[in-house]
């Protein structure tokens, strides 16, 4: 299959951060790359054979994929190529397979040690779909008034992974993530862009989950003035132009790794890439980045990797198209170790259905005040507590309950601005004159649903309301609920009380994958008997160590914030062995 530019932006789904980053003259990332003939008949049963004779399977029930899904072209391939293939062999010191958040900061901080560096990118331009950085004893968080407890945040990051992440990737995270923010910093403030990184200072996360005052967001005043909550577009386009600027990077786009390059020895000593014109060799002294992010564009490596529920039934948020585990594939091929299989997904609450659901201008409104209730017509979670555990219920309640539904009444319905007709007529709302008429419409039991409604009512009946069946917070003040009825109600819940009722379908929202090849301290690749594997490097989504189950979202920017790090670990590695 020739696959080019044209035939990708023709294909590529614009919604969302996507949509906002072309407002400022970005597009979204888009792969070209030479002919895909050669590659394996069935890369399937590749990612099922990854340990060779060594492998156990886990049997799963399939789950057919959600049409919101967007498979993207893999560039690994499981084969020899020839000699006659290669076109041309170029060397550097340093080489970065990907230039997302890890790949870049990498290659900067390469080039900042005098190495001859060079950064190949399978699409246009890195992944930015991201809004802050998580990190401990940065500068700016010096300046703040916030003091973080680094072994109360390792300890939040190992229960996180139910004490299955690797204790060394953790502190290695923790205690390089300062130094490697602040080296961000010193090259944003290198780029023309005017962006400034500060710690934001976070509400306490309640529910028994601790609070970290990690994050880190960027302020970012020109070219423009942004205040949208999602900002990695700006930082990236920032670090990207620096990085284009300088005499030892030597970046390059629409090219994708293909294959690593080991010696008689093991050593990692370059790879194989490929671009438009075909493949040829990078060979890299001091040693090679593996910074290709997740595989959230690979149905096929999902259904053999992944819980089926955690990427078949949420929506996809994600426009980026290049994420398709090739360099797990690369790192695997020679020797890598990896996280174990069910790997970790990032999913949070507040999705639906499909595209169309998605914008729905109640979504706010409902989902700050309702109960959810699943097919069986029982309430299944605390609605507001954190994001990744309201998905994993959400989940859950989809796969074996028949559904999700937030309910709600007159009175919510009141306060939109908006007329709703077309959200009705596509599913995303429902209405009924009464609770039994909704049951019908959802087709769930009625009596249970009415049997919830007055419980959850009753809650509010009490002196101090109190949900007495998942600790859900029913008095404090929410500002969604503010805003929306223009400060006449300020709870954080409501009754369902005055018809007619009505109900909003929704699910959790599939990011990308956090799991990956298992690495040391130094974010340097470990075979399977915990041995180095000379010359590479992991980081980001493509390192593994660090998460288990699900990606603990209550721990704001964690993801980033590894990525940032260990492109900066890897790279001071690589050239200053430190």
């Amino acid at each position: 299959m020739k696959v080019t530019r044209r035939d990708f932006f023709k294909g590529a789904a614009f919604t969302g951060a996507a949509a906002a980053a072309a407002a400022v003259g970005m597009s979204v990332p888009v792969t070209a790359l030479a002919d895909e003939a050669a590659k394996a008949e069935e890369p399937a049963n590749s990612y099922l054979g990854i340990y060779g004779g060594d492998t156990q399977y886990l049997p799963v029930r399939a789950i057919g994929e959600k049409p919101t899904f967007r498979n993207g072209v893999v560039a690994f391939e499981d084969r020899v190529i020839g000699d006659d293939e290669i076109q041309r062999v170029d060397s550097c010191d340093f080489l970065v397979i990907g230039a997302g958040i890890c790949g870049i900061v990498g290659a900067l901080k390469a080039s900042s040690e005098g190495a001859k560096v060079i950064c190949v990118e399978k699409t246009s331009r890195g992944r930015s779909t991201w809004e802050s950085m998580g990190g401990y004893g940065s500068k700016a968080q010096e300046a703040s008034d916030n003091e973080v407890d680094p072994a109360r945040f390792a300890d939040a990051i190992l229960r996180g992974s139910c004490f299955r992440a690797l204790p060394e990737v953790v502190w290695s995270y923790i205690n390089n993530s300062g130094e490697a923010i602040d080296f961000v910093q010193d090259v944003l403030d290198e780029s023309e862009y005017d962006i400034e990184i500060y710690n934001t200072t976070q509400p306490e996360t309640g529910y028994d989950l601790v609070t970290i005052q990690a994050e880190h967001k960027f302020k970012i005043t020109g070219p423009v003035e942004w205040k949208a909550h999602m900002t990695g577009m700006f930082p990236m386009a920032a670090l990207t132009s620096v990085a284009e600027s300088r005499d030892n990077i030597d970046l390059r786009l629409y090219t994708a790794g293909v294959q690593l390059i080991q010696d008689a020895s093991g050593k990692v000593t370059g790879a194989i890439v490929k671009d438009e014109s075909g493949y040829y060799r990078i060979d890299a002294v001091k040693g090679v980045l593996l910074a290709t992010g997740g595989y959230h564009n690979n149905l096929d490596m999902m259904k053999a990797w992944l819980r089926p529920e955690d990427y078949a039934v949420p929506y996809q948020e994600d426009a980026a198209i290049g994420d398709t585990g090739d360099g797990h594939m690369m790192g695997l091929k020679v020797g890598a170790n990896m996280d174990p299989v069910p790997h970790c997904a990032m999913i949070f609450s507040g999705g639906y259905p499909d595209e169309a659901s998605r914008r729905c201008p109640a979504k706010q409104m409902v989902r700050a005040v309702a109960p959810l209730v699943d097919g069986r017509g029982r309430r299944f979670c605390n609605e507001a507590h954190q994001k990744e555990c309201v998905a994993n219920a959400l989940n859950t309640a989809h796969t074996f309950n028949g559904g999700a539904w937030f309910i709600f009444d007159q009175d919510v319905m009141d306060t939109m601005k908006e007329p709703m007709d077309k959200y009705f007529a596509n599913g995303t709302l429902a209405k009924g004159e009464t609770l039994d008429d909704l049951a019908k419409a959802l087709g769930i039991p009625a009596e249970r649903l009415k049997e919830t409604i007055d419980t959850w009512n009753g809650y509010f009946d009490a002196e101090t309301p109190t949900d007495l069946a998942f600790r859900r917070d029913l008095v404090s003040v929410n500002p969604v609920v503010k805003s929306f009825t223009e400060g006449k109600v300020q709870a954080s819940a409501l009754p369902v009380k005055r018809g007619p009722f009505y109900s909003m379908t929704c699910s959790a929202t599939f990011l990308t994958t956090v799991s990956g090849l298992i690495i040391d301290e130094k974010c340097r690749v470990l075979d399977t008997s915990g041995n180095v594997i000379e010359g590479l490097y992991a980081g980001g989504n493509a390192s593994g160590g660090m998460y288990s189950d699900v990606y603990p979202r209550h721990l704001p920017s964690t993801s980033v914030g590894r990525a940032a790090t260990f492109g900066y670990v890897a790279a001071r590695h690589a050239t200053k062995g430190e």
